[in-house]
């Protein structure tokens, strides 16, 4: 759906410039680096370029491919509320934005649904290049990229997929960069089965925002991994990724004396609550507690044995490579429908080798 751009000069001659991508594919972060992988390349759409018989512009664009001029695109980043883990990701697209030359406009929805929805028409009015979309909901997203169909704008999803799929890959998408959920519940999963070993036991898991594409997808990856094995979760309950939603829970289930050995949490907030409220009531070195997403207060809680496990991805890696996806769809150049950013077991033997972000 790539948007055909052309520029009227005076004298009645057009004049064509066209942009050379950057060959620069670092990360912005500089810790360890997460294990990405792709689907299949697309090829993106070529732009029509206008002509005028005698006019030069063709070689012009060919020259500016060839010395990796940039061209000043601009792209709308629409987020859906405040969280440390944006702060992260605006790092790395800030960082890609200046490496290759292009105008980013932010816009956040406070969680609001339609205001993203309201946002993202705004953006289309004013006529931006692309819009990098991370939705509030899968269904508000899926009417933001219809919208922008209709507006002949290019949409690229990042963090939340848009669609049913587990991949993250939606027709009408330019490309979704980000994890797969179902595989990132996996890994906690595997986090509970390596700490509780053949023995297993009873778990508690302590789910995100209902309805969401990662508290749906992180469930059916934990419960797929959990398959076979001697774990059985017993009692969920959200906490809306709140660490004193996910305490009080916890709270709630010492008093009532139910027995359990491990709990499992779909973020870091969760688990530093589980891991405190064990923790007040002397039940800590009993209980295990896993979280997911690798924050400062994860990484710490290992450290310091409130948490037992956590999972790990680069949030400045995510923003960088869904803004450097963005340039080379504009510039014309493959990219893939899916560029997964897997997530990977943090423990105590190697906690030590990740540095937080937000």
């Amino acid at each position: 759906m790539r948007r055909t751009v052309k520029r009227a000069v005076a004298v009645g001659m057009a004049c064509v410039m066209a942009a050379g991508l950057a060959g620069c594919t670092g990360s912005a972060n500089a810790t360890k680096a997460p294990e990405t992988t792709a689907a299949p390349a697309t090829e993106a759409p070529k732009t029509e370029e206008a002509k005028t018989e005698g006019e030069s512009s063709g070689e012009e664009a060919k020259a500016a491919e060839t010395t990796g001029e940039k061209k000043d695109y601009k792209i709308a980043v629409l987020l859906p509320g405040p969280t440390g883990y944006f702060v992260a990701t605006k790092e790395g697209v800030d960082a890609a934005a200046a490496e290759y030359g292009v105008t980013i406009e932010y816009a956040d929805a406070q969680w609001d649904a339609s205001k993203q929805l309201a946002q993202a028409e705004d953006f289309m009015v004013k006529g931006v290049d692309l819009i990098a979309l991370c939705c509030v909901d899968s269904g508000s997203g899926e009417k933001i990229v219809k919208s922008a169909q209709e507006s002949d704008i290019p949409v690229l999803a990042f963090t939340n997929a848009i669609g049913s799929e587990e991949t993250g890959e939606y027709a009408g998408l330019v490309s979704y960069v980000g994890q797969n959920e179902v595989n990132t519940g996996a890994v906690t999963g595997e986090i509970a089965k390596n700490l509780l070993g053949g023995d297993g036991g009873k778990a508690i898991l302590i789910e995100g925002v209902p309805g969401t594409t990662p508290q749906i997808n992180r469930k059916k990856g934990l419960e797929q991994a959990l398959e076979g094995s001697n774990i059985e979760i017993i009692y969920n309950q959200t906490s809306n990724w709140e660490k004193e939603q996910a305490l009080k829970i916890v709270e709630d289930l010492i008093q009532k004396k139910m027995e359990f050995n491990v709990v499992i949490c779909q973020d870091d907030n969760s688990a530093t609550g589980a891991g405190q409220a064990l923790k007040e009531a002397g039940m800590k070195e009993d209980v295990k507690v896993i979280g997911l997403g690798g924050s400062k207060d994860g990484l710490q809680a290992v450290k310091d044995g409130v948490i037992d496990g956590t999972t790990y991805m680069s949030a400045v890696e995510e923003g960088h490579l869904a803004i450097e996806t963005s340039v080379k769809y504009l510039n014309g150049e493959k990219v893939e429908p899916v560029t997964e950013i897997r997530q990977v077991e943090v423990n105590k033997d190697n906690v030590d080798t990740f540095k937080g972000e937000w």
